[in-house]
């Protein structure tokens, strides 16, 4: 009779949380998946082990992970500093831009880089290389050599212009 009573008890709570998941919009319905199934698992394991068919040492295991998920959440939101740690150990963008480079920028290659046809005006060069900079910049996740050529070239275009 117990027995009875538990599954029933299982699938009512069953229902209510199929009803809940259905009542969220789309794009949170995976993590509340992800984060049910997390929960039923955890319940299971801790069933197993107050039954004494599974062993203390994998429940210890299973609890550990809301700590593991902790952990992980820190090491992403630290991830930029540790970047920003080897940039600063990286040689100055000067020094590779350099050693990158094998001579002058030419016009038409200028114009290639920003993507512009030849006789463009003054502002359309602007805009092009503040276009291409935001995505290319290194501190957004460019790197040194690409801007310092799209600086190069929005220099020497410019200097033309004029």
């Amino acid at each position: 009779m117990a027995r009875i009573i538990l599954l029933l008890a299982v699938g009512l709570v069953g229902y209510l949380l199929w009803q809940q998941y259905q009542r969220q919009p789309p794009e949170l319905r995976r993590k509340a998946l992800i984060r049910g199934g997390f929960y039923a698992l955890l319940g299971i394991i801790l069933l197993l082990v107050v039954t004494g068919r599974v062993h203390w040492l994998l429940a210890a295991a299973t609890a550990a992970l809301p700590l593991l998920k902790l952990l992980f959440g820190l090491a992403l939101r630290a991830w930029p500093f540790l970047q920003a740690l080897r940039r600063k150990n990286q040689p100055p963008p000067q020094q590779q831009a350099s050693a990158g480079s094998n001579g002058e920028l030419s016009q038409q290659e200028a114009f290639q880089l920003l993507g512009l046809q030849p006789g463009a005006s003054r502002q359309a060069i602007i805009d092009a290389h503040k276009r291409l900079i935001q995505k290319l910049h290194p501190d957004r996740g460019g790197n040194d050599y690409l801007a310092s050529k799209l600086n190069a070239a929005r220099d020497l275009l410019l200097k033309l212009h004029n």
